[in-house]
């Protein structure tokens, strides 16, 4: 599947014509980091799966060498394994990426709205592509083993397999303590994140220390939860728990490593697919941040009797027609921070600093009334305020000047007029601040009996006649259109990524059940041989099984609520503030994934106590 995957990537990226869409540069840059992260999730999957094979071969190896097997006959031993492996991989792969990258493709298509998408039956440039990376990744294997082979000792061959992993106590104890810390420190940065233009980097920096904390928690933490659980006699000397607890104590730190690696792979599916799907669905309310209406124009002042006539002479042209035309006068944004109750003012973009968290925009309560029809009297240095994903009440200075406002939830004209990444504040005011400079703001609707691709034509043509840039003039099916195509391209490589993952932690998770199930043959055998009933060996082996693989996806759930508020702070920054939108997702995919992860729990548990029962 990896293999078809890479080559599904390589071929949609290759296109020429998605190439063509206004989108399409973005959406192949897009493909491009996609694709090395699924290489890298490939070559991580690929060094696992190796390793795991020769532990499980390595005292077969060990019996062929005591037989008389050369180190020659076995490196053509070897040699000839990669190349049978490459070939039913690549054959395999290949036949499955073709077949399902025409899906693919169609999926693609569908979530651009776009239906003009052609693909050849084989893309012989990522064919080639995809057999070149292969075939490199499995010399790099082959080398790999061959130089196991050099290196050990036929005994060492034959004994690694059952090698027991030693543990020093106050290290890992101490390594315990740090992962704990790393861990506590990676959730407090995600806690605190501001949706300001450092947010991203913040967010990364706190993954970097889930991923050391995550390890280090696995790995030693777990050894310090087991010797806890060793000194509860009440719970140890149990029949279930005593097997579980001592078995995975002896095994902790290769256990440890796989039970992270579980932990961190169902962590990034989380993450990856509650962000595209989050951004995917909510490309209507995105759009609408940059333009309430159909049409909005930002200016120095109001159209003029010959920019009036260009509209109404385009709107002819194109069989449209212009509804709820309206202008209103507003300060320029502003940018800034808050410190405590009191917002910053930076003055223009161009004055932006890391610190800048938002733009401020003043509006006249008559300009309120006016465009809401709701009335309202503001006495004194009473005010409104508008902050999108932020409450904001009680005294507040803004400009030197002390406001006592109250919330609005919702203001149907507040829009982002710089476009940029800082979330706009709307302050409703008796009269707009002296020596703040204004702009014109002019919105209307239109009806275009037509697709999407003809009223992007009329707004297209309507921003040329009128020489407007593209800060002055939004419309809805343009932005519409290019946060589909971004926002779109974005959820289908999320899906690729996902599917990649999710098949490595399978295979991670079986893998790892039947070198448990085989560690824990011969120990189940004895306890059985000195009285142990079979039901309390059944109790046993799900107590070890629950132990063991709970704790990733209990690890997981625990790393996406956390992160929640930084990709919630993100979002901001992308326009995007319904929070209620956003918990939905979040529910729906984590019991998905929860549900999803118990189906191959219970498949490998049967698997393990087959192994068990043999």
């Amino acid at each position: 599947m990896l293999v078809a995957i890479n080559y599904i990537f390589t071929a949609i990226a290759a296109n020429h014509s998605l190439k063509a869409l206004s989108t399409g540069k973005v959406t192949t840059a897009m493909m491009k980091p996609g694709a090395a992260f699924i290489l890298m999730v490939t070559a991580a999957f690929l060094l696992y799966v190796n390793h795991f094979l020769w532990q499980q071969r390595s005292r077969e190896i060990g019996l062929y060498s005591m037989l008389g097997m050369t180190s020659r006959n076995l490196d053509l031993l070897t040699v000839l394994e990669k190349a049978y492996l490459l070939f039913f991989s690549l054959v395999g792969g290949l036949i499955g990426g073709i077949i399902f990258e025409k899906l693919a493709f169609l999926g693609l298509g569908r979530l651009l709205q776009v239906q003009h998408l052609r693909q050849s039956w084989i893309s012989s440039g990522a064919l080639l592509q995809t057999v070149m990376i292969f075939v490199a990744f499995f010399v790099v294997l082959m080398l790999v083993d061959l130089l196991k082979i050099h290196h050990l000792k036929p005994t060492d061959l034959w004994n690694s397999a059952t090698a027991t992993h030693k543990h020093h106590g106050p290290l890992f104890t101490i390594a315990g303590l740090i992962g704990l810390v790393t861990l506590a420190g990676a959730y407090y940065i995600t806690l605190t994140t501001k949706p300001k233009i450092t947010a991203i980097n913040h967010f990364f920096l706190a993954v970097i220390l889930v991923v050391i904390g995550t390890y280090l928690i696995f790995i030693a933490g777990s050894v310090i939860l087991l010797n806890w659980l060793k000194k509860r006699r009440n719970f140890y000397y149990q029949p279930r728990h005593f097997i579980a607890v001592s078995g995975m104590r002896q095994r902790m730190e290769q256990n440890g490593a796989a039970l992270a690696t579980i932990c961190l792979l169902c962590s990034s599916v989380l993450v990856i697919l509650f962000t595209a799907v989050t951004l995917y669905c909510g490309i209507s309310s995105t759009a609408r941040s940059y333009t309430p209406k159909d049409i909005t124009i930002v200016n120095n002042q109001p159209l003029t009797k010959h920019q009036g006539q260009v509209l109404k002479d385009t709107a002819r042209q194109h069989h449209a027609t212009v509804t709820d035309l309206t202008h209103y006068e507003a300060t320029a944004p502003q940018v800034g921070y808050w410190r405590g109750h009191s917002f910053v003012n930076q003055g223009t973009i161009d004055n932006m600093t890391t610190a800048t968290s938002n733009s401020m925009i003043f509006v006249t309560a008559k300009t309120y009334q006016r465009l809401t029809h709701h009335h309202t009297v503001l006495k004194g240095n009473q005010a409104l305020i508008y902050a999108p994903g932020k409450k904001h009440t009680g005294r507040l200075v803004v400009g030197g000047k002390s406001y006592r406002v109250t919330a609005l939830k919702k203001l149907n004209f507040a829009f982002n007029p710089d476009h940029a990444i800082f979330s706009p504040i709307f302050m409703v005011v008796n009269k707009l601040p002296k020596g703040m400079p204004t702009m014109t703001v002019t919105t209307l609707n239109y009806h275009l009996n037509g697709n999407a691709k003809k009223r992007i034509a009329f707004e297209t043509a309507l921003q040329q006649k009128l020489h407007l840039s593209s800060l002055q003039f939004s419309g809805y099916a343009t932005i519409f259109s290019l946060l589909n195509g971004l926002y779109g391209g974005l959820v289908f490589i999320g899906i690729l990524i996902s599917i990649a993952l999710g098949i490595t932690t399978t295979i991670v998770i079986y893998f790892k059940q039947i070198s448990e199930g085989y560690a824990d043959k011969q120990r189940f055998t004895t306890m059985q041989e000195v009285g142990l009933s079979e039901r309390e060996t059944t109790k046993s082996i799900h107590s070890q099984v629950l132990m063991v693989f709970m704790l990733p996806i209990i690890g997981a759930i625990i790393n996406f609520a956390f992160a929640f508020p930084a990709i919630k702070q993100i979002m901001t920054q992308l326009n995007f503030y319904s929070l209620t939108l956003m918990v939905a997702i979040a529910v729906i995919i984590t019991v998905a994934l929860l549900l999803l992860y118990l189906v191959i729990y219970g498949l490998t548990t049967r698997t393990y106590h087959q192994i068990i029962d043999k």
